[in-house]
């Protein structure tokens, strides 16, 4: 149905971090690609699958935070997995500095969100199945 919940203030605020994400995304994959560049201009050929892939995925947040505002199940879905998109980036983003730190960096979010998204009264708000556990 199209049923016009107000989303939870944590989901709002998910949809407007997301959006946030998504204009980071589009910068670095522009950058990436060779669009804009800031500084010297050399990051290389081999970026700009990567950096398609990357505006891709900025324009998927956009998509994910209005998903999200308008607590739509597949919103949720989506969430889920733009936050284990975020997970391998941080893979990547590990192996590529070579530090630990910086890969469990930037994998807090991502973690941050599945475990956000998982809470009952959340997947209440976006018409999920939330039965209390058996034996309850």
């Amino acid at each position: 149905g199209s049923r016009m919940l107000r989303p939870p203030v944590g989901v709002a605020l998910l949809g407007f971090v997301a959006l946030m994400a998504g204009f980071a995304y589009l910068i670095v994959g522009l950058r990436y690609s060779g669009y804009v560049v800031f500084g010297r201009g050399d990051i290389g050929e081999g970026l700009l699958l990567w950096g398609l892939l990357t505006l891709l995925v900025g324009i998927m947040f956009f998509v994910a935070a209005f998903a999200l505002w308008a607590t739509q199940p597949w919103g949720w879905l989506f969430a889920h997995f733009l936050a284990i998109f975020g997970l391998i980036d941080a893979v990547f983003v590990m192996l590529a500095n070579n530090s630990l730190t910086d890969g469990l960096a930037v994998a807090l979010f991502p973690l941050l969100v599945l475990w956000y998204l998982n809470d009952r009264e959340v997947k209440g708000a976006f018409g999920l199945d939330v039965r209390p556990p058996s034996g309850v």
